[in-house]
C-alpha cells in the first residue's frame, strides 16, 4: 500500500492504494500505485468531504480524472472504486512521483 495525494470534490486529501495484482506489492512507491485497483479514503476526510455510500465522485490524480463509486469500508471510512481496472497505469512516471507520498 502507498499513499497519494489527490482532489476529490476540489479538495486536497491523501488517499491509500489497495488492491494489487497478484500476492503483494511492488518494491517502489511508484510502481506499486500504478498497479492499485482502488482507493480508501481516511475517516478524517470523509466527514470533510461528506461523502454518501453509492454516489459517483470525480478524483483527481496527478491531472488524470478518475470518476470512482463510493463504497463503504472499515471503521467509517471509504472505498473509492473506479470504472477503469487500473486508474493510475497510464499516468507518467514523473507526474506519479510529485503526487506519491513517501
Amino acid at each position: 500500500m502507498c499513499k497519494v495525494k489527490a482532489k476529490v470534490r476540489g479538495k486536497a486529501v491523501t488517499l491509500q492504494t489497495i488492491g494489487y495484482r497478484g500476492r503483494r506489492e511492488r518494491k517502489s512507491p511508484i510502481a506499486d500505485a500504478r498497479q492499485a485497483r482502488s482507493f480508501i479514503v481516511y475517516k478524517k476526510d470523509v466527514r470533510k468531504l461528506r461523502l454518501k455510500i453509492g454516489s459517483t465522485v470525480t478524483v483527481n490524480v496527478g491531472g488524470k480524472k478518475i470518476k470512482a463509486k463510493v463504497r463503504k469500508w472499515s471503521r467509517g471510512s471509504r472505498l473509492l472504486l473506479p470504472k477503469s481496472q487500473y486508474p493510475l497505469k497510464g499516468l507518467s512516471t514523473r507526474k506519479l512521483k510529485k503526487v506519491v507520498v513517501g
